[in-house]
């Protein structure tokens, strides 16, 4: 083998490779070139294909977004929805409430007015009857109806007779009067004693003296 023969073959496998250079090069987005080591796409096609799987991963990603963002939406909706009852119910609830307080109010007032004017009744009646208005220092009187028959009067009741009780004092010059109707009094403390009632007493002449 001469050197113009090697020369012719190894010119013809360049210009082979060229056109296979070329093809890949410069083929169509669908091409692929074959060669000795096996199919090759084209730069077309690879810029395609990688294009395209761009697309496909982005449209999921894309998918993935709006399904979340419908989920949120009616997540919203809901809540809302839920926070809308809530705001009926309670203004329900502050309704019911007032209308409560105002029938308990309504309700106190007229109960006070009917016993104020009960108690304007009870009194109008007493007076009416003559019954007396004070009661102090009354306690174990009896009502009696007045001579006049106007009313009535407290009087002291026979059944509770007053206890009258004397004795000297320390020097032995004056006589001292302890009465009482309902202290508890021991008769050996007093050199005289009685239980009367309506009675008073005197020292005449040195002598003392009943009084009815």
């Amino acid at each position: 083998m001469s050197l113009q023969t090697d020369l012719h073959n190894a010119v013809t496998l360049v210009a082979a490779d060229s056109a296979l250079l070329h093809a890949v090069v410069h083929g169509g987005s669908q091409d692929t070139v074959t060669t000795e080591g096996g199919m090759v796409v084209t730069v077309a096609k690879l810029l395609h294909d990688a294009d395209a799987r761009i697309n496909v991963a982005a449209s999921g990603i894309l998918a993935q977004s709006q399904a979340a963002a419908q989920d949120a939406l009616i997540s919203a909706e809901l809540a809302a929805s839920e926070a809308d009852r809530a705001q009926s119910m309670a203004n329900q609830g502050v309704t019911d409430t007032t209308a409560v307080l105002q029938l308990v109010q309504s309700s106190g007032n007229q109960i006070l007015v009917d016993a104020e004017d009960v108690l304007q009744q009870v009194i109008t009646r007493l007076m009416a009857v003559g019954l007396p208005d004070v009661l102090t220092g009354a306690r174990g009187m009896l009502l009696k109806v007045k001579t006049d028959e106007s009313g009535y009067e407290l009087v002291h009741t026979a059944a509770l007779p007053r206890f009258y009780g004397f004795h000297l004092s320390s020097d032995g010059s004056e006589l001292l009067l302890t009465e009482g109707r309902e202290e508890a009094f021991d008769s050996s403390d007093f050199t005289a004693w009685t239980i009367s009632e309506g009675v008073s007493f005197a020292v005449q002449n040195n002598a003392l003296e009943v009084r009815l």
